[in-house]
């Protein structure tokens, strides 16, 4: 059940409909029900929201068309500073750090080989 709520949380990110009601409506479920099959799974929405806003944080910060403004809207933050406060948090460095440091060690690894 988690696997397939956050594949649909990703699904809709892009549109900015990831929300709880929407995957619920998806899955023919009431949010309560979904929000209850979850907790029997030891998980919740806002866990798999968060685990999917970081992975396609990091999916998209390694393209370089994507500004890290359109990132955030395409996770559905509402503005480019709580993205980079929540990516913060996960990482402990900003988008731009992260994105700097990735790049650095592509280039270490070509160096070495």
């Amino acid at each position: 059940m988690p696997t397939l709520v956050e594949h649909l949380i990703r699904s809709f990110m892009p549109d900015a409909r990831a929300t709880i009601e929407q995957v619920a409506d998806c899955m023919m479920f009431s949010t309560r029900k979904l929000q209850r099959l979850l907790a029997d799974e030891g998980t919740t929405f806002q866990e798999l929201l968060t685990s999917a806003r970081q992975f396609m944080a990091c999916h998209y910060l390694q393209d370089s068309t994507i500004s890290i403004a359109q990132i955030s809207d395409l996770l559905g933050y509402s503005s480019q500073s709580a993205f980079s406060r929540a990516f913060q948090q996960w990482y402990g460095q900003s988008p731009r750090a992260w994105l700097k440091q990735q790049v650095l060690g592509v280039r270490g690894r070509r160096d070495n080989q």
